[in-house]
């Protein structure tokens, strides 16, 4: 039995994965998670991530305000599920084909790219969509409509943002708004939020 998920992928729900189709190979992803926090009446997108499981390390992406800008990278947990120590390793752009580092931007340690070249593809494909269905970017001439329902509602448009379609299924109790797809592991995002350095700060506490 299989159902259809979001960000394009097909889910098996008795194993949890994905099977996906690249020319003559097939290899099994995950089902993708994804959390974002949005501070409206703020910096906007303070955080915004989504990430794959694979085996025993951790794969994707994160965006988010920073010093009135705006911050991306890809980024890869190694042995995150695993008893070895976790390397945070980060893209050095936002091009998961391009340089990566292990460490924060403090202590450099590694220049090679750890994620496989398979799962390089799926992330590329997976932000996009992401991207699409959640955010938009202050300056995208794609972004006018959502620009105009911000205006309409009486919220500021940040560097980034939540797509206005999508609010609604945000937690508004608190000043800063909160959604995690089911199956969110929120260690992972505080664990996250020790290395990146976007101006988000309410981060879950391990439990």
């Amino acid at each position: 039995m299989v159902k259809t998920v979001r960000l394009g992928a097909v889910y098996d729900e008795f194993t949890g994965f994905a099977p996906i189709l690249r020319g003559h190979q097939r290899f099994r992803i995950m089902q993708p998670r994804f959390y974002l926090a949005n501070t409206p009446r703020g910096v906007g997108v303070s955080a915004a991530l989504f990430y794959v499981p694979d085996r025993e390390s951790v794969y994707g992406w994160f965006t988010g305000a920073r010093n009135h800008g705006c911050e991306s990278m890809f980024f890869a947990l190694e042995h995150y599920y695993a008893k070895e120590p976790t390397i945070f390793w980060r893209s050095m752009e936002d091009d998961v084909h391009g340089r990566w580092a292990a460490g924060d931007t403090a202590k450099v340690t590694d220049t090679h790219c750890p994620v496989p070249e398979a799962m390089c593809h799926e992330l590329e494909r997976l932000q996009s969509e992401f991207a699409d269905e959640w955010l938009f970017f202050l300056g995208d001439p794609r972004a006018a409509r959502e620009v105009n329902d911000y205006w309409r509602l009486g919220l500021p448009v940040g560097q980034v943002n939540v797509r206005s379609s999508q609010l609604q299924r945000f937690d508004q109790t608190q000043p800063t708004w909160t959604y995690a797809s089911p199956g969110t592991d929120l260690n992972l995002v505080s664990y996250l939020g020790k290395h990146w350095k976007l101006d988000y700060r309410g981060l879950p506490a391990p439990v």
